[in-house]
């Protein structure tokens, strides 16, 4: 649950992306909210205590600063809060217009800025600081001609009257932010100075500059207030949401692991959002796609360009709790249309381009899977449905950090060049799901295939897989592939292709388990089963004191300390023989096995 301090324009935009998201909130505001904003509503001024009591009563495990600038006793309330409880705290902050014009001047204080006032004997004043400030500048006001501009509410007039303030000096208006309705009210009032604060871009403030320099009235603005040191200070939408992406999975934690969305998905939802902008003039907030099973998946759009033929824009993946690359990060498209019915593709920044067969994708072709294919023909095909478009169009999917995020994936192995693949099957991304896994390794058994490979390597990871180099002298990069955990899959689907041999480099760690016939060996799937190396042991002659102290193992490479380990001591070699006739046993066309037990970089026993 995360509690959001709002009642201004960014904290809106929180509330906005967290429903998008499906992100459980309270949103809170001193008054009650005057916004049409979803979430779980709370009202009334919070101390730090009370924030605390709120905290724990409601399980929040994240706060959102989004009030306004300031709220000085607030910002200094909810760092005190967050404090005490040991959470987190993301300030979404106003960015300012950067000026240096005459008749803007800058005060620290509305003393300073009153006391400015009254030794020049300027007058009309026109404040335009808002209600909470007609207390502060009552030296002011007392002595001079001074309107203040209140929005047009109930709450701010009573605050109004309550200041004891002459009501001839109050102007109620409903349309603030508003450089015409600006303009009138300082002719009206026969202005000399404005007074203002630094509310940044959302709070007006360069409506109220433009005005200051149109009419030649001078502008005195308060500077900001310093805030405490938050956690994390975002200034945009996308790099808010990116932000919340990536606390979902560090704070937010569940007991069940959440599903997430392709890259597929993300394009999908970027299609729509750009139709709809070339047909509509703008881009929505957000589009909903429908998955496969018609599940909806809801996309906060990020837009990027807008020309008569010519839409871009972007999402933000959510991966779940998957440990995927591209998690809390930019993808999007930009469309062309064109005049022959239908989609085609390009290669977009960040987007892999495939160089060599097997794939289900041709050489030449940019790497986007034919289901996200068929999946963005759809959504083409239903816009132009609905908007009775003639023609068709250019998609170019694309993603900012594709070139580096493909690095940390096996794309250059599978023949998959300059950036990331647009993936996905169902259109869901599931947690540490085995399919996807499988599907990984099924893949680049294919691409070896089809470089006429007669032989793979295949171990647990890097580590083993460096280690193991030196003894498979001759074999392609390509032909390299990790199992983790399914060590009987990957013999099944090499057996399957054709191959002639595969070598098979397993850790002591996972070894015992094969051994025993355990084909996956994840902790989740089995368990250290010391009776079993007891067995062997007790078999091979060893003494009753070192099967004792195999009983009581915790770890399996802690057995080194018992039976300390060298290529020809029986106990590993009787392992390692173990390991070889579970995986020779796996096969039904003849694929030969080699089996590495490795240790460390220098310690090997190999068994054909």
């Amino acid at each position: 649950m995360i509690l959001v301090f709002g009642g201004t324009t960014e904290g809106r935009m929180v509330a906005q992306l967290l429903d998008i998201q499906q992100m459980e909130f309270y949103y809170s505001t001193k008054l009650g909210s005057q916004q049409d904003v979803p979430g779980r509503h709370t009202a009334g001024a919070m101390n730090a205590q009370q924030i605390v009591e709120f905290c724990t009563a409601n399980g929040i495990r994240l706060l959102v600063d989004a009030a306004h600038p300031f709220a000085v006793q607030l910002h200094e309330n909810i760092s005190q809060a967050a404090a005490l409880l040991g959470l987190k705290v993301v300030r979404v902050e106003r960015r300012s217009p950067e000026y240096t014009l005459v008749n803007v001047r800058f005060f620290d204080s509305w003393q300073g800025m009153a006391e400015t006032a009254l030794e020049a004997g300027v007058e009309p004043i026109l404040a335009l600081t808002g209600v909470q400030t007609i207390v502060p500048l009552k030296d002011l006001w007392s002595s001079r001609r001074c309107y203040f501009r209140i929005l047009n509410t109930v709450q701010s007039e009573q605050l109004a009257r309550a200041s004891g303030i002459a009501k001839s000096w109050i102007i109620q208006d409903s349309n603030p932010e508003s450089e015409e309705a600006l303009i009138e009210l300082v002719r009206k009032t026969d202005a000399q100075v404005i007074l203002t604060k630094d509310s940044g871009y959302s709070g007006g403030l360069e409506a109220k500059i433009a005005v200051s320099q149109q009419l030649e009235v001078p502008l005195w603005v308060l500077k900001r207030p310093s805030l405490p040191a938050f956690d994390y200070v975002v200034y945009e939408r996308k790099e808010l949401l990116m932000l919340l992406l990536r606390l979902k999975k560090e704070l937010l934690v569940t007991e069940e692991l959440r599903a997430g969305f392709t890259t597929g998905t993300c394009v999908c939802a970027a299609v729509k959002a750009c139709i709809i902008a070339l047909e509509d003039g703008s881009f929505p907030n957000d589009v909903t796609v429908y998955l496969a099973d018609g599940t909806p998946a809801r996309f906060a759009i990020f837009p990027n360009k807008l020309d008569d033929d010519v839409a871009s824009c972007s999402v933000i993946k959510d991966a779940g709790d998957d440990p995927d690359v591209t998690h809390a990060k930019e993808v999007g498209c930009t469309i062309y249309r064109r005049e022959d019915v239908g989609v085609e593709f390009k290669r977009g920044v960040g987007i892999g381009l495939v160089t060599l067969p097997g794939l289900q994708v041709a050489v030449g072709e940019p790497a986007i899977n034919p289901v996200p294919r068929t999946m963005i023909a759809q959504v083409v095909e239903e816009m132009a449905q609905h908007y009775s478009i003639v023609g068709g169009f250019m998609v170019e999917p694309f993603v900012p950090e594709g070139e580096e995020l493909a690095m940390r994936t096996f794309n250059g192995r599978v023949g998959v060049e300059g950036g990331i693949s647009i993936l996905g099957t169902t259109g869901r991304v599931f947690p540490y799901s085995a399919e996807a896994f499988m599907g990984a390794i099924h893949q680049q058994v294919r691409v070896a295939r089809s470089l006429r490979c007669n032989e793979l390597v295949a171990t647990s990871g890097k580590r083993s897989e460096s280690t193991l180099k030196p003894f498979c002298e001759g074999i392609p990069a390509n032909a390299y592939i990790h199992f983790g955990n399914f060590v009987g899959e990957t013999i099944k689907i090499a057996d399957e292709e054709g191959f002639d041999r595969i070598t098979i480099g397993i850790m002591l760690g996972k070894a015992v388990k094969l051994a025993e016939g355990h084909l996956d060996t994840h902790s989740r799937e089995v368990l250290l089963n010391t009776n079993f190396l007891v067995d062997i042991a007790k078999n091979l002659g060893y003494n009753n004191q070192t099967l004792d102290k195999i009983e009581e193992l915790k770890l399996a490479n802690a057995i080194t300390d018992i039976i300390p380990f060298n290529i020809n001591e029986p106990f590993y070699l009787r392992i390692t023989q173990l390991c070889h006739g579970v995986c020779q046993n796996t096969t039904k066309k003849g694929l030969q096995i080699r089996l590495a037990l490795i240790m460390d970089e220098k310690r090997i026993i190999l068994m054909e």
